[in-house]
């Protein structure tokens, strides 16, 4: 990673950075903001190439790093990232198989990193492509949902994806189906992505119009990432937007943070992709811990754990070293997350009570570690 990543504010010795991510590791946590193209490990390139016969451009897993994950010499550029990356990992959606293949893995990671709680985010469009239909797509996904749950006790569930690049009529279409799938227990929301300084918000305004007078699906709009405050201010205004994606430059202006706060407006910022991708220039600059202290009801997501080699687990460590976080205001990050889900109000309600008991019995120890010796 780039030495943006290295530095450890809180400075710990090696023995006590080892036990803190071992008590970060035994946490439960929530995950409102992971791409599934993102999620992607990088020898299922290998095994779907092989069963598929595509060629790929390298033969190790080291020497394909380069085209699956955003390298010290990448440009710090949210645009350069989603036509390199982005692009690339398009072969692997060629048949509902590979991708009930990529879903079940991406729930089993999860699991690993003591995820009890995610919302996992994809466009439909980009993983149709040219050889798949949107229902096939769906088939794919929902089939490997159903077999991670069979063996692992994380509640996921999806939001389908619109695209900025795409036609308003391409975007209809995924409305189209996101209502039709809307309370069948998986698809809870949509999301409209892709570099937001590229393509301003007004154009979706029907679209958005139409989903929230169904009232059956959350919205979350990636905004303050590429583009500064405005973005965000428009998220909220035009599109109706419950949670931004990422959100970090509404720090540049505190009407728009008065805004985010007053409104209860979400905001799942990724700290390690936001310096990846230049939204913010260092860690130590991140406005996570701004953001809580002013009220602003902020998240701790990976965004795209392969692109950017990173667990929910490294984002929490470092948003106690590095962020300037305390354990309970990382405690406050988890509980914006369970209530900022789109779930019911009962199963709101049980998320957050599991997350504060647990963090409340963990509290001692992580205090006896993050006090200055």
């Amino acid at each position: 990673m780039r030495n943006t990543l290295q530095s450890d504010a809180r400075k710990l010795s090696s023995e006590r950075a080892q036990r803190l991510q071992a008590l970060i590791a035994q946490l439960p946590k929530i995950e409102l903001h992971r791409h599934l193209p993102g999620s992607i490990r990088t020898q299922t390139f290998f095994d779907l190439a092989a069963e598929y016969g595509f060629k790929l451009p390298a033969h190790t897993v080291d020497d394909l790093r380069p085209y699956v994950q955003v390298m010290p010499d990448t440009p710090a550029d949210l645009g350069h990232i989603l036509r390199g990356l982005g692009d690339f990992q398009r072969c692997l959606f060629v048949s509902p198989t590979a991708l009930s293949r990529l879903t079940f893995e991406m729930v089993e990671d999860a699991y690993r990193e003591g995820i009890i709680y995610l919302e996992v985010r994809f466009s439909p469009l980009t993983m149709a492509g040219e050889s798949l239909t949107f229902q096939e797509v769906m088939q794919g996904i929902r089939d490997g949902l159903d077999r991670a749950r069979e063996r692992y006790p994380v509640r996921t569930t999806l939001l389908l994806g619109l695209t900025r690049t795409a036609n308003v009529e391409t975007c209809a279409r995924i409305v189209d189906l996101a209502l039709s799938l809307a309370g069948q227990g998986d698809v809870v929301g949509v999301d409209l992505s892709g570099d937001e300084a590229a393509s301003p918000p007004g154009v979706f305004v029907d679209l958005f119009d139409q989903i929230r007078t169904d009232g059956r699906l959350g919205i979350t709009v990636h905004a303050g990432e590429a583009a500064g405050p405005q973005s965000v201010r428009d998220a909220v205004e035009l599109l109706g937007a419950q949670r931004i994606g990422h959100g970090v430059r509404a720090i540049l202006d505190s009407d728009v943070v008065q805004l985010v706060r007053e409104r209860k407006v979400v905001l799942e910022t990724c700290p390690i992709s936001n310096v990846l991708t230049g939204a913010v220039p260092r860690l130590e600059d991140h406005p996570l811990a701004q953001f809580l202290r002013a009220g602003v009801a902020a998240t701790i997501s990976s965004d795209d754990p392969s692109w950017f080699d990173s667990t929910l687990n490294k984002e929490y460590y470092l948003a106690l070293t590095t962020l300037g976080l305390s354990f309970e205001e990382l405690h406050q990050a988890v509980a914006n997350a369970a209530r900022g889900a789109f779930l019911p109000d009962a199963e709101r309600a049980q998320l957050s009570a599991a997350i504060d008991s647990a963090y409340h019995a963990a509290a001692p120890q992580f205090h006896q570690l993050l006090t200055p010796q």
